[in-house]
């Protein structure tokens, strides 16, 4: 009992600091007078929505830091002034977004809407970031943190590997970011889960330290002041031989009031075969492939003039033994390795081990029963090899192959919290 408080305290010491994590962007600009162009001191910006705001100072001038990812609706008012609002205003991690307002006089001027167009230029970038916001990545062919990147120019990946060379650098070159915190190993989330996936392919910024060839910075999703969510499921179970299956889950809003809020998301993935092939691969019947798992060698011999293979069960001790005469040839014998009085049709070979002091194994004081053998009609002992052979290379009709697209044993499960 004591150690699950111990750990639910950790878990409420650890969550303020992964809230503290969440990457975030700055709006800063300029309110101004729409008929002289003076500045407007004292004017009221908003982020509708949410908590935050500024005041513009005696120069017209405003900021507004600490914003989350994400898109917002940035509002200006003045007393005297009409209301301005500039819609869809896109806030990236490390970022400013410059919005700039003109107010125009009047008490009877209604609120002027202006829909925000990302810049063409990030001005305060180095270099040129390529960011995908979660609203892209909804609309993307590809899923994950590695299958978006490698869609950008200056990436190549090679299909299947997970490993991203950037600009000709080496896979462990790339460093990944989550909410400002650096990842080392897998940067699996659930896709619903990103805001926002930035990749810095060269002119990296000094803020990433020890960053060589590139960098993908992802921002998670934060909870609203209103409650959000989302639910996806994708299968080709009936519709193809791969198995492809996911459920993806997300769900956000406030907690008590406006000020505390939360975001969880969950994403299921299973795959009959993770690495698909078009062609498919050369496969055996699973029953075929079992058989020969058990019997993996044989003893090749003779009826009317074709040849047999008397399978061998896997597992035989090393150093086993088969019943032969004076003359090298196998013995028929029953279950129990005693001789049988008709040595021309039917019976088993037996295999046997022995036990003992060294003496005594020489002479085969004690044997032990390894197995025994049946013997298929019409075969000739005298014309039977006493060296064995590996089944799957003579043992298998080349009609019992088949064309398989999912390949055996290449299953894929994971579950992103």
């Amino acid at each position: 009992m004591l150690r699950k408080w111990g750990m639910l305290v950790l878990a409420l010491l650890v969550t303020p600091m992964i809230a503290l994590a969440q990457n975030t962007g700055k709006v800063s600009g300029v309110v101004t007078d729409a008929e002289n162009g003076d500045p407007l001191p004292g004017a009221s910006i908003a982020l509708l929505g949410t908590q935050l705001g500024s005041i513009s100072d005696v120069d017209g001038k405003y900021f507004i830091i600490g914003v989350p990812v994400g898109s917002y609706d940035v509002q200006a008012s003045f007393v005297g002034y009409g209301i301005q609002t500039v819609s869809g205003v896109e806030v990236s991690s490390g970022y400013t977004r410059e919005i700039n307002f003109v107010l125009a006089p009047g008490l009877e001027l209604g609120e002027i809407v202006v829909e925000y167009e990302r810049p063409l230029i990030q001005r305060d970038a180095v270099g040129v970031p390529k960011i995908v916001t979660g609203e892209d990545l909804v609309n993307l062919p590809v899923r994950g943190a590695t299958a978006v990147a490698a869609i950008q120019a200056g990436v190549v990946n090679k299909e299947g590997s997970g490993e991203l060379n950037v600009r000709g650098g080496r896979g462990e070159e790339v460093s990944y970011y989550i909410d400002g915190v650096k990842v080392i190993g897998s940067a699996n989330l659930p896709q619903s889960a990103v805001q926002e996936q930035e990749m810095v392919i060269g002119n990296i910024s000094a803020k990433y330290g020890d960053a060589m060839s590139g960098i993908i910075n992802i921002t998670t999703k934060s909870g609203a002041t209103r409650f959000f969510g989302s639910f996806e499921g994708i299968t080709s179970q009936v519709l193809d031989p791969y198995g492809y299956n996911l459920l993806s889950g997300a769900i956000g809003g406030p907690v008590a009031g406006k000020k505390i809020n939360f975001f969880s998301a969950v994403e299921y993935t299973k795959m009959d075969d993770r690495d698909p092939r078009a062609f498919g691969v050369i496969s055996l019947p699973d029953a075929i492939l079992e058989d020969l798992e058990a019997f993996p060698t044989a003893l090749e011999a003779l009826v009317g003039g074709e040849s047999v293979f008397m399978k061998l069960p896997v597992g035989m001790a090393n150093g086993s033994r088969l019943l032969i005469d004076d003359h090298g040839v196998p013995i028929r014998t029953d279950d129990q390795g005693v001789p049988l009085a008709d040595q021309t049709a039917g019976g088993n070979l037996f295999f046997y081990t022995c036990t003992g002091t060294p003496a005594e194994q020489q002479a085969c004081a004690a044997p032990v029963r390894q197995a025994a053998v049946a013997i298929p009609d019409g075969v000739d002992l005298a014309s039977m090899s006493l060296r064995t052979v590996t089944r799957s290379e003579f043992d298998v009709n080349p009609d019992e192959f088949t064309i398989e697209k999912a390949k055996k044993n290449r299953e894929f499960e994971r579950a992103s919290f």
